[in-house]
Order: C-alpha cells, then sequence, then structure tokens
C-alpha cells in the first residue's frame, strides 16, 4: 500500500498479466471471459495506464478477439445474438446447438465497452441483431433475462440492456416505460433498491436500477425527491469505512463503485466520508498488485477494477474520472454524448 496514493505502476502490471494469463483456479470463469476483458481494460483505463500498458497490435488483437464472439445469423437464434462471453466453444461453424453457441446480454455490454475503450468505432457491430435481440429478452414485467431459456430475471439484466441502447444510441430493443416502471417497485422501505419487488435491499442493485433510470433520463420522475434522500441515506448507513452491499454484510471493495457510483449520480458525493473509503480501498491492495474484496484475501479483476474506479471518484485528483453510470472512462461517454448532439467534446 501506497501512504501517497494508490500503486498505480504495480496494479496496471497486474490487469496487464490478468490480460495474457490468468491463474489456474480461475478456469472455471472461460466462458466469462469478456467480462474479464473489460474489467482489466476499464481498470487500466480508471489507472490512466492504458496506452502505454497495451501496445497497438495488442488492441488490434483483442478487438479481432472481440468481434470473432458476436454471434452469426443463422435459422431459429435471432434471441441468441450479440457476443458471446467466449471462445470455450470454438468456432462459431464448430457448434451446431444454437442455445450452447449464445450470445448474452451481459458479455454484449461487456464486448461493446470493450470495444469502446480499445478504441474501436463499432462499425462491426450487428446493431439491428442487437436491437432484435434485446426486444426477444423483455419480459411483460419491464424485467429481462440474460439469454433465452433461463428464469434469471432482475435489474442486472435491465442495465445491460439499457447500457447497450445508450451505447448503440438506439432504444427499439427496451420497453423504458415498463423498465422504468419495474425499477420503481424495486423501491425497498429502507430507501435501498431490491433484486424484485418486497425483496432485501442490496448495493449492486441500487446501482443497476439508478443507473437504468439515469440512462434512459427517468431517474428524476421515478425517483421523487424524498425516495433520493432515503436511497442516500441507505447508502450513508453502509459506509462502515468502505461500503457493505447488504445489512450486517462486512465492507466490500467492489460496493466503492456499485454504491459509490449511485451516490454520484443521485448527487450525495459531499455526504460520503472519502478519506475513510479510500483507506479500506488501499487496505486491500496486493503487494504484487490489484485489489482484493477486502483485507488479508486474494485480488481479482472485478474487485480490482471496480474499486480503482471507485477510488477515483474519492480522489478525482490522483485518478481519471469514469462515468459513474457505465463502467467507462468519463471522456468516452462525453464523446457518446457530443456524437448525438453534434457538438465537440
Amino acid at each position: 500500500m501506497s501512504a501517497q496514493g494508490l500503486s498505480v505502476d504495480t496494479h496496471a502490471r497486474y490487469f496487464k498479466h490478468c490480460l495474457t494469463m490468468l491463474p489456474a483456479q480461475t478456469a472455471g470463469l472461460d466462458a466469462t471471459r469478456m467480462t474479464l476483458a473489460h474489467l482489466c481494460l476499464a481498470g487500466l483505463a480508471a489507472l490512466g495506464r492504458l496506452d502505454e500498458t497495451v501496445s497497438k497490435q495488442e488492441r488490434t488483437e483483442m478487438v479481432e478477439w472481440i468481434y470473432a464472439q458476436q454471434i452469426p445469423a443463422r435459422r431459429g437464434n435471432e434471441a441468441y445474438r450479440g457476443f458471446r462471453g467466449g471462445s470455450l466453444f470454438g468456432p462459431h461453424e464448430a457448434c451446431e446447438n444454437v442455445a450452447a453457441n449464445s450470445g448474452n446480454i451481459a458479455a454484449t455490454y461487456s464486448a461493446l465497452c470493450a470495444l469502446l475503450i480499445l478504441g474501436d468505432d463499432l462499425a462491426r457491430v450487428d446493431r439491428e441483431a442487437i436491437v432484435r435481440a434485446l426486444g426477444c429478452l423483455q419480459q411483460k414485467s419491464g424485467s429481462f433475462i440474460p439469454h433465452p431459456g433461463t428464469t434469471e430475471r432482475d435489474p442486472r439484466f435491465i442495465f445491460c440492456a439499457c447500457a447497450i441502447s445508450y451505447i448503440l444510441d438506439d432504444w427499439r430493443g427496451v420497453d423504458r416505460l415498463a423498465a422504468s416502471r419495474y425499477i420503481g417497485g424495486c423501491i425497498n422501505f429502507d430507501g435501498g433498491m431490491t433484486q424484485a419487488p418486497l425483496h432485501e435491499s442490496h448495493g449492486g442493485h441500487l446501482y443497476c436500477c439508478v443507473a437504468s433510470l439515469s440512462l434512459m433520463g427517468t431517474l428524476h420522475q421515478v425517483v421523487a425527491a424524498g425516495d433520493r434522500s432515503r436511497m442516500l441515506r441507505w447508502a450513508m448507513l453502509h459506509q462502515n469505512g468502505g461500503y457493505q452491499g447488504r445489512t450486517n454484510k462486512d465492507p466490500d471493495v467492489c460496493y466503492s463503485f456499485w454504491v459509490g457510483a449511485s451516490v454520484e449520480m443521485l448527487g450525495g458525493h459531499a455526504l460520503v466520508n472519502c478519506d475513510e473509503v479510500a483507506a479500506f480501498i488501499q487496505s486491500c491492495e496486493a503487494p504484487y498488485g490489484g485489489v482484493s474484496k477486502n483485507p488479508d484475501t486474494r485480488p481479482d479483476p472485478l474487485h480490482s477494477a471496480l474499486g480503482i474506479a471507485g477510488y477515483g471518484f474519492c480522489r478525482p485528483d490522483e485518478l481519471p474520472r469514469m462515468a459513474p453510470e457505465l463502467l467507462l472512462p468519463e471522456s468516452i461517454v462525453r464523446s457518446l454524448r457530443a456524437a448525438r448532439t453534434g457538438s465537440a467534446v
């Protein structure tokens, strides 16, 4: 741990190593390599070390790998389009099972973010296929499933759908009124946000709900002033050094982003004890790079990237700012906005 700030160089080497090779214990995550790539690239961007860490040739190779995971058109696979989580099943033509070689909403979100961080213009993204797939995945309740054939449906996938639609600047695949109504039903009595109505409040769902509403432009319509105050109160009651994800749980570095970004979007930055949050994140730094979920545990790409992004909210003079509504550099999000308005960045 550095007394002056994060160990930026050490963490940059950690993310570069994770982009190149992961330990054998992570073999079970092979189907989610797209998410791991996004996290490592986002971590480097949050450190301000992407350009010097990833060469032009490496960027090109990564971009080609990502596009190789885009699901091509096949008979009957309209709802399975988008990007898959990795190359676990080999070339697309080698896997005839449509459900096995499937795109999913989380991998598509990560793929688009990774491409943007790498400087790609998304020209090869099959936008129409992705928008149609989103339309197939939204449920009558307004929530989304990640892919056909699953019972999972909650704000995580609403967020992914909203992020994809925002990045592509095409909302035809999302019924925003239905999604906003579902999220409104997840506002809990204690001010937190839940997976579904009447469930337990959770910091991750707070983020997914608030970010989704922000991206859809319905935050202030759905979250009234009183609800906003109660949400900020819930967040502040769950800052115990670092942020807790749920009541009576230990602080966890990943909530430095999930809860911290929610507070930023709700306009509550002045309420945060930034010194305590930053100190907790630093206490979770590994000497060889990376950030763990709490002290004395092993680091991983998720907690490393989210912890560093959350640290940036608390120490904006030390690190580039990440956009709270997307795990992307704020400079990229500004460019996306400018492209829509025709204004200069």
